[in-house]
């Protein structure tokens, strides 16, 4: 049996040490807190001591006093009440039981085979490999078509049709339809929703300048924010002399309205983005669903680096995304060690992702502690992530307190999770903010928007061709 002795300033960092060192079957023997340092008793510094063991395989059976401290885990709460349950009786994780990782990784595997192996310029040995999982697929589009199809041949060949034939074909229908619409995604399927508006209202369009006024203001845009925005347009059709309809023209100022927008870009030289933003506003998933889109549809080789160590769950979550991706993770405890950790393990990447720890925007400390994550001596973009689902006042203080962290962009989150998008024009009007990404759902890759001026124009505009 292997037992070590950790100490840390807080109970996270040892458990921590603990996790990286003897791996989460280690099980804690003893845990104490004491004080070390100081003058005559004053000013001593409160440090945390653990006690971890771990079993060493012994001919697959162990003595029985290793089984009997094998069996118990303590399970510490961080300060609260500890309590012992049996080993067998806690739920393995997915990192730990790959049976119950969820369809992310089935998914992605499925888009790697598909992608190499429509591929002309992949090599021989990765050809080799990919060839051996490939699983050819009909995509959800083509099964539900094909059923549907083939329920509608079947009927057809019986002469004449009743009406109870004619029912069980639309109930048929209707229940692939709704399997169908029950396995898209929330981007698809807010998608479909302003596909929709716009075939049943396909002949309403803005007409004037005092319309577009009152929709702006009704869909939460600052009055002196839709004037600005309104004296832009007007000032560049001027410019242009352009003779379009009204809504022609508003499409046309967006593009240049939002012409900054840019997602991240990857030249030959090697791109590192670090992402900052509150707490609870998704960085951690957004994060995966950039990995996944440059490692998959781009071909690049990234790199996922996370310092938001206060979280067990945003590192062991970020850990197993890296694992189903295939691409290199590593934890972070200090700012000063990131440009080496960068140099030795990352050295190979295309892209470099780093997570952040979410921080309150009312703590300065916190904030404080970011600096060293967006330096940008060595930080080629900083992204600052924001939920659309947050009050807009609350959204300008958020963007007031961390711009001191100079943000390049914003990323804006759970776009699904709210009807209204006017902070879109609030955020670049007071900010002059460019955006990269928008994101509207969990599912990883695929509810991921460039920022550009047609997706922003869908979201913004969606409601009047309600």
């Amino acid at each position: 049996m292997k037992v070590k002795k950790y100490t840390g300033e807080t109970m996270q960092d040892v458990i921590f040490q603990v996790k990286a060192d003897l791996g989460p079957e280690a099980v804690i023997v003893n845990k104490r807190k004491f004080k070390q340092g100081g003058i005559f008793g004053f000013f001593a510094k409160e440090m945390f001591e653990i006690v971890a063991a771990l079993e060493a395989e012994n001919n697959g059976r162990s003595t029985s006093a290793e089984e009997a401290l094998d069996d118990v885990v303590e399970i510490s709460n961080y300060g609260r009440d500890s309590r012992k349950i049996k080993r067998n009786d806690i739920q393995k994780t997915a990192s730990e039981d790959p049976a119950n990782k969820n369809a992310i990784k089935e998914f992605i595997n499925d888009l790697k085979t598909e992608r190499n192996t429509n591929s002309t310029n992949f090599s021989a040995s990765n050809s080799a490999k990919k060839e051996k999982k490939f699983r050819q697929q009909l995509n959800q589009k083509q099964r539900v078509e094909s059923e549907i199809t083939k329920n509608k041949t079947n009927v057809l060949k019986k002469e004449p049709l009743k009406s109870e034939k004619k029912q069980n074909l639309a109930e048929s229908e209707a229940k692939v339809e709704t399997e169908s619409q029950n396995k898209l995604t929330a981007a698809q399927k807010l998608q479909n929703k302003f596909q929709a508006k716009n075939i049943k209202n396909n002949n309403k369009t803005f007409k004037n300048s005092n319309q577009l006024y009152n929709y702006l203001l009704d869909h939460g845009v600052e009055s002196k924010n839709v004037n600005l925005f309104l004296k832009g347009m007007k000032s560049k059709l001027e410019e242009n002399q352009a003779e379009f309809d009204f809504e022609t023209n508003l499409k046309n100022f967006l593009e240049f309205y939002f012409a900054d927008n840019k997602e991240i870009e990857i030249d030959n030289s090697q791109r590192i983005v670090s992402f900052i933003g509150p707490t609870g506003v998704g960085k951690t998933t957004t994060m995966a669903k950039i990995a996944a889109a440059f490692a998959l549809d781009k071909d690049k080789n990234v790199g996922l680096i996370t310092a938001d160590t206060y979280r067990i769950a945003a590192v062991e979550q970020l850990k197993t995304y890296s694992e189903i991706i295939d691409i290199p993770f590593a934890v972070c405890y200090s700012s000063s060690k990131l440009p080496s950790l960068i140099a030795n393990q990352f050295n190979h990447c295309d892209l470099i992702l780093i997570d952040t720890p979410g921080s309150s925007w009312r703590d300065k400390e916190q904030l404080k502690r970011l600096n060293g994550y967006v330096n940008h001596d060595f930080i080629d973009e900083v992204h600052l992530l924001l939920s659309l689902n947050t009050k807009s006042r609350d959204l300008r203080n958020i963007i007031s307190k961390f711009s001191t962290l100079n943000p390049d962009k914003a990323l804006l989150t759970k776009i699904d999770e709210t009807s209204s998008y006017g902070d879109i024009l609030n955020i670049k009007e007071n900010y002059n903010l460019p955006l990269s990404y928008l994101t509207c759902g969990q599912d990883v890759p695929e509810d991921l928007e460039i920022a550009n001026s047609e997706t922003i124009y869908k979201y913004l505009f969606g409601d009047f061709y309600a």
